[in-house]
């Protein structure tokens, strides 16, 4: 599930293709966004030591992010900002990431995305691992989340 809280540079750029490089500046909470539970913990950003953004870079849709990013960042255009609420199947599952991410976590991410770059170069192995590995829709995501969302609603008794 996600909100755009800023709309792209111009809403009729391009979106990333798989396999193309982007750039995006984020900030990941565990627990809620800090706005909406004083429970939220930053425990990642894409801030360097110094506090200068310093954006992640990577493929996009070829699974070198966790699947809500290679979803969500399919869809956006250069400059859009949103807030993106993973449930952890489409995070880090029930292992979870070090010492950091729990088993099981729903992940909350600030992303923007800052810069569409060139397609990396494919071999034929590559396009046919493309091709045999398709992205799963976005309605996916929210399944995911309106099932989280129903499993812990408080219920009337």
């Amino acid at each position: 599930m996600y909100k755009v809280t800023k709309p792209p540079n111009d809403p009729t750029s391009p979106t990333p293709q798989r396999a193309q490089k982007v750039k995006a500046t984020y900030k990941l909470y565990l627990n809620g966004f800090p706005e909406d539970t004083p429970d939220s913990v930053k425990i990642d950003s894409s801030k360097g030591i110094f506090g200068a953004e310093k954006p992640f870079e990577f493929l996009a849709g070829v699974s070198q992010v966790i699947k809500g990013w290679d979803l969500t960042v399919m869809d956006m255009r250069v400059g859009e900002a949103r807030r993106l609420v993973i449930p952890s199947d489409l995070g880090y599952g029930d292992k979870g990431a070090g010492r950091t991410i729990p088993g099981g976590s729903t992940l909350y991410f600030d992303l923007k995305l800052v810069d569409i770059g060139s397609m990396s170069k494919m071999g034929e192995e590559q396009y046919r691992w493309l091709e045999e590995h398709p992205l799963q829709c976005f309605f996916l995501i929210d399944m995911y989340v309106t099932q989280l969302l129903l499993k812990n609603m408080p219920t009337d008794t």
